[in-house]
């Protein structure tokens, strides 16, 4: 699904402040530090923001255009589709930002006005911002450790699959049927990496692993710092 129109979430700029030099920017890292304070520095930080979110929303509306082509999902009652996009939808997008290849950076703890933005209302409340940072931090490492597995095409649908066809979901209608369709698409990964990783067979657990670190991502910090 990766191509040249993947969204990038990098944004380079040169500071209008007099008598600086350029000033490297990239979303989420060193946007704009506090050693620039002009206007055009702050312009550029809350630009950045709606770049993120637009990038953001572009992998999330493929990441639904995927679901809308699975039979298996379509043939669930409507239901049971509700309550597993309810449940699946942000780490099936973070699966998304991942095999997009959408990179961001960590800001420093103190010194970010990015980071200033999106925590603003949380330091009013007398917060440092360093839930945002930790959300931050969790979304990263996954992104990382996707990317450090280089993870193919299939593999990204087979992982898909497993997440969106979680029977552990409340309020399912049909919880064994659905567990039936996560298995599937375990075994059919485990056949895919059979015959194209013989010489690997951790892969499928390595694979099954970076998927269990989704679940310290909650769906809130993830629409907080995307959306």
């Amino acid at each position: 699904m990766a191509s040249s129109s993947n969204p990038s979430l990098l944004l380079m700029g040169r500071c209008s402040c007099q008598g600086q030099e350029k000033c490297s920017t990239s979303i989420l890292y060193q946007l704009l530090n506090q050693g620039c304070q002009c206007g055009a520095a702050q312009e550029r930080a809350k630009l950045s923001l709606r770049v993120t979110s637009q990038a953001a929303s572009e992998v999330l509306l493929k990441t639904m255009e995927f679901v809308k082509k699975l039979p298996s999902f379509l043939a669930l009652v409507l239901q049971d589709q509700a309550k597993l996009l309810q449940a699946g939808w942000a780490p099936l997008f973070l699966l998304g930002l991942a095999q997009e290849k959408v990179d961001f950076h960590l800001a420093s703890p103190k010194k970010s006005i990015l980071l200033g933005i999106l925590t603003e209302k949380q330091q009013q409340q007398g917060d440092s911002g360093g839930q945002y940072r930790e959300k931050l931090g969790k979304a990263k490492e996954f992104l990382k450790g996707c990317w450090s597995l280089d993870i193919s095409t299939n593999e990204y649908v087979y992982l898909k699959g497993i997440v969106l066809f979680s029977p552990a979901v409340p309020g399912l209608l049909c919880p064994h049927h659905i567990h039936y369709l996560q298995q599937e698409a375990k075994m059919t990964l485990q056949e895919h990496l059979s015959s194209l990783h013989p010489d690997a067979p951790s892969r499928l657990a390595q694979l099954l692993l970076t998927l269990d670190s989704l679940q310290a991502i909650s769906a809130r910090g993830i629409t907080e710092l995307f959306f």
